[in-house]
């Protein structure tokens, strides 16, 4: 047998081939995605991969023979900071930014190493670096949004709660919430949401809603504050996790002024200014409702048409503002002498409607109007003075003086000229 051949150093045998290993770690690193290096301790770069060149702007590795490391920091400071911290401990990752060759910054993310020689003594910083700029970028963009989020919270306009969905507990509230309700946030934070809730109840309800539909949209309800006076809530509810919590976040307006505003304006819009009666529009709304309801349940009604006499004597001898006062006690009286279910209307001037809705017989109607006459022949009182005031007044009946509101009015004025015609103070029948 003859000799056998000699290996090359950093060469092995492998099934009969001849192995360089030295050149496969070689191209192993020069492959690797991430960048490895080793500098001296006064940052020369003895070796770096493609991945680092790639990093820092460089065509080749070659390249940055010629750049020292300390000018590749942005900030001094860190690496000062890092090499500190490998005298102490051998191995350590660092994070911090290197500038590239065209002056943008990336981050890197650095898995470092001293090595040392026998002795202890550093000779050489071997690391792995990893562009870590897109990951950092993600979280500034997350902080970022949570310092937005942070300040919509605090600023909005709206009271912002946000409660646990087991216990109801509030665990966050802005500015806007202790302003509403006039707590402090160390008052409202920890507190049950049934402290506020007037109806609770009504409360579980919706909260059960939000929770099986992720999201529920202005509902209303009412919440007290500090002070124990109640507000008209409009509630918008979403689903959230919150620290790890089934939460949900509540942002409450406070609409009370506006519903107060709203029922004025169906006031305006359907009540007489002076007296506070139903007008001529909410009168027809109800007598074509009564009509409705008599022909399903084949039932009479009947409609009174009221007539102040000698109103226009009392405007011209005390004056309009008298003459505004004493209408304002004649619509106290009659809505005093009328039955539950009956509806007194002022549609101008002095004249009066009467909707009586159910009528079992026509002396129900009659019994109203002597009622009526009876309560206007008390005396008024008018600024100092006192004066007497009648009135003249017309009946028509559903149906046989009329199957439609405007004929049922009609024949009632009619009526009430027959009653005026015949002096006054009295009242008279369509048809009679």
């Amino acid at each position: 047998m003859g000799k056998a051949p000699r290996r090359k150093a950093g060469a092995a045998m492998s099934g009969g081939a001849l192995v360089d290993f030295g050149a496969r770690y070689r191209d192993l690193v020069g492959h690797l995605p991430v960048g490895v290096y080793r500098t001296t301790l006064d940052g020369a770069i003895l070796e770096a991969n493609q991945a680092i060149a790639d990093m820092l702007g460089f065509s080749e590795p070659k390249a940055l023979q010629k750049v020292r490391v300390q000018d590749l920091y942005v900030r001094a400071d860190d690496r000062r900071t890092h090499l500190t911290a490998l005298e102490h401990e051998p191995i350590r990752p660092a994070e911090y930014q290197l500038a590239r060759r065209d002056g943008t910054t990336l981050w890197v993310r650095d898995y470092s190493r001293a090595v040392t020689d026998e002795a202890g003594v550093v000779r050489f910083y071997d690391g792995i670096l990893v562009d870590i700029t897109a990951e950092k970028r993600a979280d500034e963009a997350l902080r970022q949004s949570e310092r937005d989020y942070r300040q919509l919270f605090e600023n909005a306009h709206d009271a912002i709660l946000i409660f646990a969905v087991d216990d109801e507990r509030i665990l966050e509230a802005n500015q806007r919430a202790c302003e509403l309700y006039g707590f402090d946030r160390s008052e409202l934070v920890g507190m049950s949401l049934e402290c506020l809730t007037k109806d609770v109840p009504l409360g579980k309800t919706r909260i059960r809603e939000t929770v099986e539909r992720g999201i529920h949209r202005a509902f209303e309800t009412v919440h007290r504050r500090k002070d124990g006076a109640e507000m008209v809530i409009e509630v918008n509810a979403a689903m959230l996790q919150h620290r790890g919590m089934t939460a949900v976040l509540s942002i409450n307006r406070d609409i009370t002024e506006r519903r107060a505003m709203e029922r004025t304006i169906r006031e305006m819009a359907f009540h007489d200014p002076l007296t506070g009666l139903p007008n001529r529009k909410l009168l027809s709304d109800r007598l074509e409702l009564a009509l409705a309801q008599a022909r399903r349940g084949q039932r009479a009604m009947a409609v009174l048409f009221l007539d102040l006499d000698g109103f226009k004597s009392v405007n011209d001898g005390w004056g309009h503002a008298q003459g505004d006062a004493l209408l304002r006690d004649v619509a106290g009286r009659l809505a005093g002498a009328l039955r539950t279910g009956d509806t007194v209307a002022r549609i101008g001037g002095d004249e009066f409607t009467v909707l009586i809705p159910e009528l079992p017989h026509d002396e129900g109607a009659a019994e109203v109007s002597r009622k009526i006459l009876r309560e206007l022949e008390r005396t008024f009182r008018v600024g100092s003075s006192e004066c007497r005031v009648t009135a003249s007044i017309g009946i028509a009946r559903y149906p046989q003086d009329g199957e439609d509101a405007e004929t049922l009015l009609k024949n009632a004025d009619a009526a009430m000229y027959r009653a005026k015609l015949a002096g006054g103070n009295r009242f008279a029948w369509h048809g009679r």
